[in-house]
C-alpha cells in the first residue's frame, strides 16, 4: 500500500512541476508578444514617466517586464484620485493581435458603469472586475476623466487573462465618485 502511495505522490509532484514549467514558458512567449507588438507599432519606450505628463503619440512608459505599458492618450481635468476613492471605469479590451475585442466603453455596452476602489498599496482582488494593472494605470492617469492606451501582463490582469496567460491592450478611463 505504501508503495502505491509513494508512486502517487511521485506522479503528482512531476505534474505540478510540468505544470510550473509550462506556466513559465507561457508567461515568457506573453513577453515575447508584448515585445513583437511594441516592435511592430514603433512604440518608443520611455523608462520614466515624462516630467510635463506630456506623452508623444508613440511614448509609452514601461518600468519592466511585469508591469503594465502605459501611454497617457488625455489628460484628466477632474478631481485628482486618492487612495480609498471610489472609482467609475469604463475599458475596451483588444487582443494584441487586434482580432478581438470586448467593450465596456459606453452605457450601451454595460447599463451600469463598473464602479472599485482604487487602493494601489494593496494587492487588487483578482476577478474579473479588477486587476493590479488597473490600479496602476489609474495611479499614472492621475485625474478624473483621463484616458490611457495600456498593455496588462496576465499576471497583473484580470482572471480570465491570468487564467488564460493572455496579456491585453485597454483604452480605458476612469471617473472619481464623489464622496
Amino acid at each position: 500500500m505504501k508503495k502505491y502511495i509513494v508512486i502517487i505522490l511521485a506522479a503528482f509532484a512531476l505534474f505540478a512541476c510540468e505544470s510550473s514549467k509550462n506556466y513559465s514558458v507561457q508567461v515568457a512567449n506573453q513577453k515575447k508578444k508584448i515585445k513583437e507588438y511594441i516592435a511592430k507599432h514603433n512604440l518608443n519606450i520611455l523608462s520614466s514617466y515624462p516630467k510635463d505628463s506630456v506623452f508623444k503619440p508613440a511614448d509609452y512608459l514601461w518600468e519592466n517586464e511585469d508591469s503594465i505599458v502605459f501611454h497617457l492618450t488625455q489628460k484628466g481635468n477632474g478631481r485628482e484620485v486618492k487612495v480609498g476613492d471610489i472609482v467609475q471605469v469604463r475599458w475596451v479590451q483588444y487582443t494584441l493581435d487586434g482580432k478581438d475585442s470586448v467593450s465596456y466603453w459606453t452605457t450601451s455596452d454595460l447599463s451600469f458603469p463598473l464602479e472599485i476602489m482604487y487602493n494601489p498599496n494593496s494587492a487588487a482582488e483578482r476577478n474579473n472586475l479588477n486587476c493590479i494593472g488597473w490600479q496602476s494605470a489609474i495611479g499614472k492617469m492621475k485625474h478624473s476623466g483621463a484616458v490611457a492606451d495600456i498593455i496588462i501582463p496576465s499576471p497583473i490582469g484580470l482572471l480570465h487573462a491570468f487564467n488564460s496567460v493572455t496579456a491585453y491592450r485597454y483604452k480605458f478611463t476612469f471617473l472619481v465618485l464623489p464622496k
